[in-house]
């Protein structure tokens, strides 16, 4: 019986961690946020290079693939992560396409984010099967429906 409670005492802790998560980024220094989203959409820029190597030259294999994309989808968890208030365009902190309208519409940032891990778990089992013209496909769609889905409404293009 006790070892229940304590689980269940553990089980609302990380609960209540998860859910003050936004507050407390948005407490954290505004130019350290926006460096470590950059460092993020790097990586995801890098990975969406690589498969696209392949899907363009067959560089790398589609194990590859599907390493770089199971890497994308983690990576679209925590998007709205590394988005807490205060970090906009608008806000002054740095050099950031961030508009404002990811906070006004934070359902449909958040859902385009979840598009995007989908389109990209799809791309992950697509490359296990190792048809290179069905990776291209499902490619296409992650560029268009994940990436795109966000990047229209809710990133102004830098110079």
């Amino acid at each position: 019986m006790r070892r229940v409670k304590m689980i269940l005492v553990g089980g609302a802790m990380t609960v209540l961690a998860i859910a003050a998560m936004p507050s407390l980024l948005s407490a954290q220094d505004p130019a350290a946020v926006l460096k470590e989203r950059q460092e993020t959409m790097k990586q995801l820029g890098g990975n969406m290079k690589a498969i696209n190597d392949f899907v363009e030259a067959g560089t790398g294999s589609a194990e590859d693939v599907a390493t770089r994309a199971a890497s994308i989808r983690e990576i679209a968890g925590k998007i709205p992560t590394l988005f807490p208030e205060g970090t906009s365009m608008d806000d002054g902190i740095g050099k950031t396409g961030a508009k404002p309208a990811i906070w006004s519409d934070w359902a449909g940032f958040q859902a385009s984010a979840t598009k995007m891990g989908e389109e990209a778990g799809k791309l992950a089992e697509v490359a296990a099967a190792g048809d290179r013209d069905a990776i291209g496909a499902q490619f296409g769609a992650l560029g268009k429906d994940g990436c795109g889905g966000c990047h229209q409404t809710f990133r102004q293009k830098l110079d």
